[in-house]
């Protein structure tokens, strides 16, 4: 009887893990899912640059206006880093705030789920801080982040 009950705990324990795998698709210092065919508010795609951050939000959210201004204010002020909204919502869904994160070097991507999918993001906001090569060098809660914490981790590439 013991032994059965090993053997199911074992085998629970190997498919919670394979679960959690597989939720998981974005791990520090490996490259992140390549953004393809995606559609830039406006049509405007800020330049490459040396450093993203890139926030996943839902425009009605008051906790994602709020955490994409106070970070956005913190990019802003950095040369070597571009600032990109990722939203699900139609252009016809979506809140009028997106419009000020239109920029020299920021851009929002909107009616997109598939690179929320790719990602693995189930909650907004959401972000994550990628290199030139798409590696990711932080990702989670924004509210974790301040400009002290963004220079860190882009000053330790």
């Amino acid at each position: 009887m013991n032994r059965a009950l090993l053997h199911i705990a074992v085998a629970i324990s190997m498919l919670l893990s394979w679960a959690s795998v597989e939720a998981q698709t974005i791990a520090l210092g490996e490259r992140t899912p390549r953004v393809k065919q995606a559609k830039w508010l406006d049509g405007k795609v800020p330049p490459k640059n040396e450093f993203t951050y890139i926030e996943f939000i839902h425009s009605a959210s008051e906790t994602c206006r709020l955490s994409a201004e106070r970070i956005y204010k913190v990019i802003k002020g950095l040369d070597n880093i571009s600032f990109v909204l990722i939203s699900h919502q139609k252009l016809t869904e979506i809140d009028a705030w997106v419009l000020n994160f239109v920029g020299e070097k920021s851009g929002v991507i909107i009616e997109d789920s598939s690179i929320r999918q790719s990602f693995g993001v189930n909650y907004a906001p959401y972000a994550v801080i990628l290199d030139h090569k798409r590696r990711a060098l932080w990702f989670g809660n924004p509210r974790l982040l301040d400009r002290k914490k963004i220079e860190q981790i882009i000053n330790k590439k």
